[in-house]
């Protein structure tokens, strides 16, 4: 699946989204990456495919509101988890830049940065594994981040594990849940 978009009735009025620019187009979020002080991560997003799928998913996410859509929009945004984590392990993102983008982001680019930590687990740290399940903009976020505290699990400190034990507990996820299922396996994981 390409990274654009064919530009229909239902999608015209958010246009302002692109523009042209002197390097071609300058897409949205790709300059709100960058102004939100990671330049090198907005680079390699303008360079390759995971900018443009970005920008893609994050127009079918305001588009594709209500629950007729939640399907099409969870199978969107894990592509986007996959794609950013594959581009991960090919480029040298800088986790100050990533972590800071997590902190600043719109729910979009929350949701790519778990995925270029997935990829780079060097990028992860406890403080966004927590913040992510604690106060996730949404059911995937949380899922995404309980994959990556599985993922990074023996790479952590037993503090930091603590941490994301204490957070697990206080989350209220729905029985029978993707969510519930992988907080049980991270509870079931040794501290030490």
């Amino acid at each position: 699946m390409g990274g654009g978009l064919l530009i229909s009735p239902f999608i015209a009025d958010r246009i302002e989204h692109v523009s042209l620019g002197p390097s071609g187009v300058d897409l949205w979020l790709i300059t709100q990456v960058s102004d939100r002080g990671a330049p090198r991560t907005a680079q390699i997003l303008q360079r390759t495919e995971l900018g443009r799928f970005a920008e893609s998913y994050a127009l079918v996410h305001v588009e594709l509101r209500g629950d007729k859509y939640r399907a099409a929009r969870v199978h969107l945004q894990d592509l986007l988890v996959s794609r950013a984590s594959a581009t991960a392990t090919r480029e040298k993102f800088e986790a100050r830049e990533v972590r800071a983008l997590f902190a600043d982001g719109s729910p979009v680019v929350r949701v790519l940065v778990l995925g270029l930590m997935q990829g780079d687990a060097s990028l992860a740290d406890a403080n966004t594994i927590t913040a992510a399940i604690t106060d996730g903009r949404s059911g995937n976020e949380q899922y995404q981040s309980l994959r990556l505290a599985n993922l990074c699990w023996t790479r952590l400190k037993r503090a930091d594990r603590q941490e994301i034990c204490q957070a697990i507990e206080q989350a209220r996820f729905e029985p029978e849940s993707a969510r519930r299922r992988e907080a049980q396996e991270i509870l079931a994981l040794p501290l030490d």
